[in-house]
């Protein structure tokens, strides 16, 4: 691959994915040692995350002196090992345990709003109906917090953070785009059958490329940071227990 000036390019660091940076700024983080030829880079022009050292992105200068050592190293002994504490394909459970949680969330405050001025209306509506209401509803919710607050509460916690490919905080339009197109291709609308086929080859799709089709589209990134065990057990019991709570009532 051809390096280009005007990319903005992201890596991973300290299990971090950071950026965007301009390729001058990358290329001196190699040369001063600070990013090694096996980190993770991406830009708007590669389909997945991939080492530094299979792209013609940097001077020769820089691994010459491995390439003399050792001119054919295979990463495919240690890959599971750089995998690990990485994140070059996706975290697709953390983005899912993080959208479900604003859409737990979202959907408590909408049904509990509702059922403050019309009870009847949630007594006599199935489960399914509501479930759909409320995600074609959070799409616009979403996109709003994504324009105000730059992310939303289950990426917080997740340490995920949503951004264009330039790494500035989502407009609206962009945010609305972005959610509409969750929604349809990743969630089907909600639509019993549909939706578990979306979900399914929504999560290959991102553990193949390591970004979704819609990001690619929309351009946009979501970056991942580590995160404890903690946090995802919370994430993950509170729409659990939302969902107990309204099949006891």
């Amino acid at each position: 691959m051809e390096a280009r000036e005007g990319n903005a390019w992201f890596y991973i660091r300290n299990h971090q994915q950071q950026g965007p940076i301009g390729l001058f700024e990358l290329k001196k983080m190699f040369e001063q040692g600070i990013l090694t030829p096996e980190t993770f880079v991406w830009s708007k022009n590669l389909n997945q995350w991939q080492m530094v050292k299979s792209l013609d992105l940097l001077p020769d200068i820089v691994f010459k002196p491995k390439e003399c050592a050792q001119p054919e190293e295979n990463f495919a002994s240690t890959w599971q090992e750089i995998e690990k504490d990485t994140y070059p394909k996706g975290r697709p459970f953390v983005r899912y345990l993080a959208r479900f949680f604003d859409l737990s969330l979202f959907s408590l405050v909408l049904i509990t709003f509702v059922s403050i001025f019309s009870p009847k209306f949630i007594l006599e509506t199935s489960g399914s109906f509501i479930f759909m209401l409320c995600l074609v509803l959070y799409v616009l919710v979403e996109a709003s917090i994504l324009s105000i607050f730059g992310n939303t509460l289950g990426k917080t916690i997740l340490n995920a953070r949503l951004r264009t490919i330039n790494g500035e905080p989502l407009h609206f339009l962009i945010a609305l785009k972005r959610s509409i197109f969750v929604t349809a291709a990743g969630m089907g609308f909600g639509v019993p059958i549909i939706n578990f086929i979306c979900f399914y080859f929504s999560f290959f799709d991102l553990k193949k490329n390591g970004i979704s089709t819609w990001d690619q589209q929309i351009g946009t990134v979501v970056l991942y940071g580590k995160v404890s065990p903690t946090r995802i057990i919370f994430v993950s019991l509170f729409p659990i227990a939302l969902l107990i709570a309204g099949l006891s009532i």
